[in-house]
């Protein structure tokens, strides 16, 4: 059943791409904290990027109800940067929970492995022309990084 739904997911990322335009990061962000009360969302400088807003809503809903569900003892924490790097922005997603072996670093975003959302979620970036990736190590959170391609239209807030 994991399965079929990740393929779905992946499927629904494939198909779905509107016409890219100029979105605020920082506005997006607060639209997503209201989602997630029970998480302490900390969102640092966000750029303007261009973007399907409605997917790249998802990719950060994926990536902070990722965080929830693998939540430590502690309360779920997340921070959300971003920085400009060459002709890129990299966002970087963090977060306090359980973490993830290294070993396990290509499972995750493998929907025949089990994983459901981060599959689709790493489609989409692709989509956007960027790429996603993760680093972390047990009992120590994770950290999920993805680029999207910066444009001249786009400004650091």
């Amino acid at each position: 059943m994991r399965r079929a739904r990740a393929l779905l997911n992946l499927a629904r990322a494939s198909l779905w791409l509107r016409m890219p335009r100029r979105l605020e990061g920082e506005r997006l962000l607060d639209a997503l904290r209201r989602e997630f009360p029970e998480v302490e969302l900390s969102i640092g400088s966000m750029p303007d990027v261009r973007a399907d807003p409605r997917q790249l809503a998802q990719v950060f809903r994926t990536l902070i109800g990722n965080a929830l569900r693998h939540r430590s003892a502690e309360p779920p924490r997340v921070r959300v940067s971003a920085r400009p790097v060459g002709r890129q922005w990299h966002f970087e997603v963090s977060d306090n929970g359980v973490g993830i072996e290294p070993a396990r670093y290509r499972a995750v975003f493998d929907p025949l492995q089990g994983a459901t959302e981060l599959p689709s979620a790493r489609r989409i970036v692709r989509r956007h022309g960027g790429r996603m990736w993760v680093e972390s190590a047990r009992g120590l959170g994770a950290t999920f990084y993805f680029s999207l391609p910066a444009t001249r239209e786009v400004t650091h807030a």
